[in-house]
């Protein structure tokens, strides 16, 4: 019997041009594939059946349960799942579209996709919500000889003839037809593989999946004769897509789960089924995604000192989230409210209590309302940027969550006025007289005293204020025969201690 090849991630580390928001296929900015190293996710993994993963060797990693996390991202919130057709699809090959359509549509929250739930980094852990958010098919530009830097070229296509969106969450998953060759190594070293790039400034995961169907079928598949949704190349081809699936989420940019020997979770349980049944038509089955039979590879469970599982069915929960994120308020003002949305997460079913457990700025203190709450400022309450927690408490259940918001306190606006002049033009004959009406407007709760002068200082002209009363003064300017004639500006200035306004007008002397 042949045997099988495993599954893993390229590392190529692929650049985008600038200009054309493109993956940049001559200007690879990361190492080749390396198949010999043994400390990092690297190429393909174990290249054959007899040698997959086993639990980590330690080093400078977080230890976890036989798989070690090394600080990278995992992919948060709901996965989004885009196919690429690449070849020929039709003729015999044509039940493929629903095969793996009812996979992707069925694997998202499922107790398998649940394993991967016990992955996260310092952010929270994988959702296991999958959804299959796009397809187009290319029906074959670049031939049916493809090398790791062709997988790219095809995604990048996509992305540039917008027939997929540019998504920060999504694994773009590229499917090959019978007869398509990936030349290095498809059914000779590796059955699938998965990496990351960027395109423009966005990171992009993606992977490579081919149709096994022919005389190499046995490298990848492990029913060739008959299998349970009967086709065996596509069959074998859910399998590869759920292994490399669980990958880029639990270690999309290759630092984050793997073991000492450089597997991720699913190279861990390559070639390992666990429990089997019978599907209707005789042959080998291990789970049930919505009305399918399927035959899928196990993933690891990082739980109880770890291993391999078909399933994990965690225990209900809730996480928290506070709208807005951020709210802000003048010293001595209430913001709010905050809503605080409790999702439940694997059935829960129950009623936190909220609170905001971490400690507020000094005068500022919180009302809860449900799962409303304002927090309140005085006007002591130093000016700046807040976060603070809000926890829920199920006590019945036993149950915490948390999640964090931010307050904006925001000083008192600083006393002052405006000073206005009307009207804008006068005209007087020497000797003479001209009147303006002085204005001055508090702003913020200003009531200080304004002192008013004028200028320019110079013969002929003099000016005289009558007192401020009720926000208003007369100024007379005074013209006698020495003046100049012309026009002159007239700039009015008050003072109210280290605030000073002016306001200009222009005095015609004739």
């Amino acid at each position: 019997m042949k045997s099988k090849l495993s599954l893993a991630a390229v590392t190529l580390l692929l650049s985008a041009f600038a200009s054309s928001s493109a993956f940049a296929q001559d200007e690879l900015s990361g190492p080749a594939p390396d198949h010999d190293r043994d400390t990092r996710p690297q190429g393909r993994g174990n290249h054959s059946r007899n040698l997959v993963g086993h639990a980590g060797k330690g080093g400078p990693a977080a230890p976890g349960n036989g798989i070690n996390y090394h600080g990278g991202p995992v992919i948060h919130g709901v996965v989004n799942v885009y196919f690429i057709w690449y070849g020929n699809w039709g003729g015999e090959y044509t039940s493929a579209n629903a095969i793996l359509t009812d996979w992707a549509n069925t694997i998202g929250g499922s107790p398998y996709e649940n394993i991967n739930t016990t992955y996260g980094d310092t952010t929270g852990n994988v959702s296991g919500q999958i959804a299959l958010a796009g397809q187009t098919s290319d029906a074959g530009s670049l031939g049916t000889s493809l090398s790791d830097a062709s997988i790219a070229t095809i995604v990048s296509n996509a992305l540039n003839a917008h027939t997929l969106p540019v998504d920060p969450n999504g694994v773009y998953m590229v499917l090959t037809a019978p007869g398509v060759q990936e030349t290095s190594g498809f059914l000779s070293q590796y059955c699938g593989w998965h990496t990351y790039g960027t395109f423009g400034t966005t990171n992009i995961k993606y992977a490579f999946i081919g149709d096994a169907a022919g005389p190499s079928l046995g490298n990848c598949a492990e029913q060739t004769a008959k299998s349970p949704n009967s086709d065996p190349g596509v069959d074998a081809m859910v399998s590869v897509m759920s292994h490399e699936l669980e990958e880029s989420v639990s270690d999309p940019l290759l630092n984050a789960w793997y073991d000492g020997s450089g597997n991720e979770n699913a190279d861990k349980c390559a070639w390992t089924f666990g429990t089997v049944y019978a599907a209707a038509n005789g042959t080998l089955a291990n789970m049930k995604l919505g009305a399918r039979d399927f035959l899928i590879q196990q993933n690891w469970l990082n739980l109880n000192g770890g291993g391999c599982a078909l399933s994990y069915n965690p225990a209900p929960n809730f996480t928290l989230s506070v709208s807005p994120a951020s709210l802000a308020v003048t010293q001595g003002s209430t913001a709010g409210p905050y809503t605080v949305t409790a999702t439940p997460i694997n059935g829960y079913v129950g009623t936190p209590t909220y609170s905001v457990t971490s400690a507020l700025p000094s005068g500022a203190s919180a009302i809860v309302s449900g799962n409303s709450i304002s927090l309140s400022t005085s006007s002591a309450t130093p000016a700046g940027t807040y976060a603070f927690t809000v926890t829920g408490k199920d006590l019945a259940n036993n149950l915490t969550s948390t999640a964090t918001a931010t307050l904006v306190v925001n000083p008192l606006p600083t006393p002052s006025f405006t000073l206005g002049i009307a009207p804008p033009s006068n005209t007087v004959h020497r000797p003479g007289s001209a009147a303006y009406t002085l204005t001055v407007t508090p702003q913020n709760g200003f009531n200080g005293n304004v002192t008013l002068s004028a200028a320019p200082l110079q013969t002929g002209l003099s000016y005289a204020f009558s007192p401020v009363t009720n926000n208003k003064s007369t100024l007379t300017v005074t013209v006698t025969n020495s003046a100049k004639k012309g026009p002159v500006t007239i700039t009015v200035t008050g003072k109210s201690g280290a605030i000073g306004k002016t306001a200009t007008a222009s005095l015609q002397i004739q």
